[in-house]
Parts: structure tokens; C-alpha cells; sequence
């Protein structure tokens, strides 16, 4: 590879890893701190493990009263399945969790 195609690798490199410490961060929050899902609004908000390591993860309300699984917030692949693929969108809806944890 070349010095310019290894700064960008380094760049993709980094963005990923700040991606998963946010992520973590959020799962800490609602399992050691909130310690249950947390319902904001017509969403329940717990942690799950996908591929091996625990995520965010939503359901519906109505899917939670019928014991409908978590999914995944955030669809790294953008594989349409379930979640957001924009990382920015993710963050945001991390934050309402973040807040509504702190307000608890």
C-alpha cells in the first residue's frame, strides 16, 4: 500500500474504534447503571450480544409487551435487517438513552 492509502486505512481504523468505545460506553450505561431496558417513548432500549460482542439494542414497545426480540441499533453492514446505518443517527438516539438515564 501506498503512504496515502495507509493514512486513509489508519483514518477507517480509528473511526471504527471510536465507534465501538462509544458503543460500549452505552451498553455500560444501561446495564450497570439503569441496570433494565429502559422505555423512552414508544422504544425499549437494552443491550444484547451480536457477532460476539454486546450492542445497543432497541424493540418496540408493543414488540417488547409480546416478548419481541432486541435488535441492534446500529447496522454496521447496512444490511436493511434492522437499525440505522448512519453512525451520526445512532449517536443520537445514544444520547436520548444517555439522558433519559441521567434524568431517572
Amino acid at each position: 500500500m501506498g503512504v496515502y492509502s495507509n493514512l486513509y486505512e489508519n483514518a477507517i481504523k480509528s473511526v471504527n474504534g471510536t465507534k465501538k468505545m462509544i458503543m460500549a460506553l452505552v451498553v455500560m450505561w444501561i446495564r450497570a447503571v439503569h441496570a433494565k431496558p429502559i422505555t423512552i417513548g414508544n422504544m425499549v432500549y437494552w443491550a444484547i450480544i451480536k457477532n460476539g460482542e454486546d450492542v445497543p439494542a432497541y424493540c418496540y414497545l408493543s414488540d417488547y409487551k409480546n416478548g419481541g426480540p432486541f435488535l441492534p441499533i446500529y447496522d454496521e453492514n447496512n444490511t436493511g435487517e434492522f437499525g440505522w446505518s448512519d453512525f451520526s443517527e445512532c449517536c443520537r438516539i445514544f444520547d436520548v438513552i444517555y439522558n433519559a438515564i441521567q434524568k431517572s
